[in-house]
């Protein structure tokens, strides 16, 4: 059983684990007067594990971004303020509660995780999910209570924390009709003051492909969530087929006993990216109308993409008509631009940038690309070249998170 929730956790990054960050990087030096750490490409910040010092190019955009280096928690704001948060080094995902009271993280440990919270100027962490737990004999199966609990989002109230998790792994033999355990991730729900609440089921899993991953709220749709769906082709059940959902989350609590994870025609999400096509790593824009995302080219090229969001899908996902729909206005897809390694998206508030992930130099940094939107054909583009804002090497497994 260890073995395979190894496996799983490595489905849960797939993106982290294609490349390793290798210590060859230029080290950027320089001197504006006394006392004075900035080179010519940006603020000197740390030295990161590899030996690189990890610069920021300040005045890039407004707002603060929070980020990982090594797996410590970092706040940069533009403005030449970037300092540490949370050191520990098993950090990942940062989310602003949307009140800019907290943070909620992922904290990896050996054969689990726990969702903690921060108070968002800094200071201790505390627990709200934990994942501990241990290996205990069934009927002459190994079988690990250990859990994962990763990727948390808030809700527009900040009253609940969106996450995905492994905790009903073994509540659905019956269900996937396989004799075996439910490894993969899905999306549930806590409130953020009752962490005792046993956890809502928010979006189901497909046996054996990944899971789900990369949930978040609508903004101004309160009950529309949206996430990457791993599963298999349903002609030959061989084939990886990579999609973004988008869902009601009050649809399994309002309709107890209709859907259930495993099977074709029982899914409450509805798929709003071509099945041809490996789709994942979506985020809304500050308005909630468009989502950019990740598509995979090649074997050796991610494409970031802009779409518009499909309006009255969720309400019922396994219908035909609606399934077709639902994919229109993936059609209008705006390219944004291309690259070896493209991952981890996200807005700015004001919606005019878009920061990410990508790979050169042998090593992970932040990039920014500006867009602007074409009112008449209701198109995205880019608008100039895309700028770096940090060099040295920061986690390319962990998403960024962008706030006012």
């Amino acid at each position: 059983m260890l073995n395979n929730e190894k496996k799983h956790l490595k489905r849960y990054t797939p993106w982290g684990t294609l490349l390793l960050l290798l210590s060859l990087a230029l080290i950027l030096q320089g001197c504006l007067g006394p006392g004075d750490n900035t080179s010519p490409n940006g603020k000197t910040i740390t030295t990161n594990s590899n030996g690189n010092q990890v610069n920021i190019v300040q005045n890039l955009f407004k707002g603060k971004i929070y980020f990982t280096i090594d797996h410590n928690l970092w706040v940069t704001d533009g403005e030449n303020n970037t300092r540490k948060l949370v050191s520990g080094g098993n950090i990942y995902d940062p989310s602003v509660s949307p009140n800019g009271k907290w943070i909620a993280v992922s904290i990896r440990n050996k054969n689990s995780s726990d969702i903690a919270y921060i108070p968002v100027g800094g200071g201790a962490k505390r627990n709200l999910l934990s994942g501990r737990g241990g290996f205990y004999n069934d009927g002459g199966f190994i079988k690990s209570s250990n859990h994962w609990f990763a990727q948390p989002t808030w809700s527009p109230d900040s009253t609940h924390i969106l996450f995905v998790s492994d905790i009903e792994k073994e509540d659905w033999y019956t269900a996937t009709g396989i004799n075996a355990p439910l490894l993969d991730l899905q999306v549930f729900s806590i409130p953020f003051n009752n962490s005792s609440a046993k956890p809502q089921d928010v979006a189901y899993a497909s046996f054996g492909d990944g899971g789900d991953r990369d949930p978040s709220y609508r903004p101004g749709h309160p009950t529309e969530i949206v996430y990457t769906h791993y599963a298999y082709d349903s002609a030959t059940h061989t084939q990886q087929v990579i999609q973004i959902f988008l869902e009601d989350a009050n649809a399994i609590a309002n309709h107890p006993g209709v859907y259930h994870p495993g099977l074709p025609g029982y899914d409450p999400g509805i798929a709003i990216t071509n099945p041809k096509d490996q789709n994942l790593q979506p985020a809304f824009s500050s308005d909630g109308n468009a989502i950019v995302y990740v598509r995979r080219e090649s074997t050796s090229q991610m494409g970031l993409y802009i779409m518009p969001v499909p309006e009255g899908v969720t309400a019922n996902p396994n219908n035909p008509k609606v399934e077709q729909h639902a994919l229109a206005p993936y059609k209008k897809s705006s390219h944004i631009l291309s690259g070896q390694y493209v991952s981890q998206p996200v807005w700015s508030p004001d919606g005019k940038q878009i920061a990410y992930i990508s790979y050169k130099n042998s090593e992970f940094d932040l990039w920014l690309a500006k867009v602007t939107f074409n009112a008449k054909t209701s198109t995205y583009s880019l608008r100039g070249n895309p700028v770096q804002l940090t060099t040295g090497g920061i986690d390319g497994n962990s998403r960024p998170f962008w706030t006012p």
